[in-house]
């Protein structure tokens, strides 16, 4: 037995890459499902995990197998008050195995066991995941699902990127970063397990990158250069935490100015999301900001890691795992920026596309110093 973690449906490749940041090396037995490290390493949920188990195992898929399984997992599995079954399907779960049957199996190994049974208000939930294709249509994978059975027992954690909303903040706009985006990002900083000392954002918008790494902790250091959004950030983070903003600050100041700002950093993430046209034909001009963000993260910490998101008009790119290099992406080809950003000491370990409408995809990237990879 062991530790899981059950990614959403929006994006497993994602997911298991944040996993692995998170958590450190895994096995997938599904694209959905990871076997994780324990005990574990951080108390940082990843923000595109749906539930997370412990004392998990994975079962058989025959009936009269499985029976057994659960009779001895049952046998050796201690729980906390009273418990309740829930199953839950994962796309088109597999065929012949009952959510319902194999809750009432569950449950009557644990109340034969003395347990109490709580539908309404359990102090613990036993999960049980009914794992297999994909229902719709999903981002291209590197891993193909497999048919998987596995239960355990539910964790409460807190997911950090949920606990505020920003359309209920006080400034809001239509370009503000999900906060579950955001936290992606965030994550896809950490290295094994540790999350960076601080973070830089220098298109800071409505705040929610720093409120997210306020909701872990982390430090973050936040601009943009434009005075409504600084204002609006402003209002938003002390909205969310009241005056607490010590190692959380908002500046008005364009993105080569930052590191005057904000001075030389050790062991940082520069996590931001570059404005940019939102239409199909991305000007030359929001690259050369990009190009600018790039370089002033180098001026400020040559050996820290970049985690952005770029858009691109090119719908077919979804189809492919590897990105060509005449791709368009923010209004110049992918491998144009590839060598901009070598020029710059920045290699792109990591890219990711990820569907936003039927005319725009965004690339999520992890960049980090040229002389770390080598």
């Amino acid at each position: 037995m062991g530790r899981m973690v059950i990614g959403s449906g929006w994006h497993p490749r994602l997911f298991r890459e944040e996993a692995e940041k998170i958590h450190g090396a895994y096995n997938a037995i599904h694209p959905r499902i990871l076997e994780i490290p324990s005990p574990r390493k951080t108390e940082t949920s990843c923000s595109l995990t749906s539930i997370t188990l412990k004392s998990a195992v994975k079962l058989p898929l025959k009936k009269t197998n499985l029976t057994r399984s659960l009779h001895r997992w049952a046998a050796t599995t201690d729980i906390e008050g009273s418990f309740a079954v829930r199953s839950m399907k994962l796309g088109t779960g597999i065929a012949g195995i009952s959510g319902k049957n194999l809750e009432k199996l569950i449950g009557q190994e644990f109340f034969q066991r003395g347990y109490k049974v709580d539908l309404e208000n359990p102090d613990t939930i036993i999960r049980v995941i009914i794992s297999g294709a994909p229902d719709r249509p999903q981002h291209k994978d590197t891993m193909v699902p497999a048919k998987v059975l596995v239960t355990g027992i539910e964790e409460k954690a807190s997911l950090n990127h949920m606990q505020n909303s920003m359309t209920s903040m006080p400034f809001f706009k239509p370009v503000t970063l999900d906060p579950a985006l955001a936290g992606v990002l965030i994550s896809l900083a950490y290295k094994n397990g540790d999350p960076p000392s601080s973070i830089v954002d220098p298109f800071c918008g409505t705040g929610c990158i720093a409120i997210q790494a306020r909701n872990r902790g982390i430090p973050a250091y936040s601009s943009d250069s434009d005075p409504t959004m600084v204002e609006g950030a402003n209002r938003n983070f002390s909205h969310a935490f009241g005056d607490d903003q010590d190692n959380y600050k908002f500046q008005l100041s364009d993105v080569s100015g930052i590191a005057g700002i904000w001075g030389e950093k050790s062991n940082t993430a520069f996590v931001f999301d570059p404005p940019y046209a939102r239409n199909s034909k991305i000007s030359n001009d929001a690259f050369e900001v990009f190009a600018s963000a790039c370089h002033a993260a180098k001026r400020m910490d040559p050996q820290g890691t970049i985690v952005t998101i770029l858009p691109s008009p090119e719908i077919g790119l979804l189809d492919h795992l590897k990105i060509s290099k005449r791709t368009n992406v923010m209004g110049v080809e992918w491998g144009y920026i590839h060598q901009k950003l070598e020029e710059i000491g920045w290699g792109i370990e990591l890219a990711i596309p990820t569907r936003v409408h039927k005319s725009l995809v965004r690339i999520i990237i992890r960049a980090t110093a040229i002389s770390d990879q080598e």
